[in-house]
């Protein structure tokens, strides 16, 4: 998986001065739940993974990756 940070071997930073570090993270294959297989745009705030509206992510995370800047121009 090129360009994914494992979660056991780092987890996001946080921003200074506190906030939510907004990655996309991806989720393992399970057969009884496919909707959650795959990446997403999750946060990481320093306990678990949320959704964008601050509802948990109940699911495995396994790896991650920070996401794309913006375009500077």
């Amino acid at each position: 998986m090129s360009g994914w940070i494992k979660c056991g071997d780092r987890l996001p930073e946080l921003p200074k001065g506190g906030g939510k570090a907004w990655v996309i993270a991806y989720t393992p294959a399970r057969k009884a739940q496919g909707a959650f297989n795959g990446a997403r745009f999750l946060y990481w705030n320093g306990i678990d993974w949320r959704y964008g509206d601050g509802s948990r992510f109940e699911h495995r995370v396994t790896h991650w990756q920070p996401h794309l800047s913006p375009p500077t121009e």
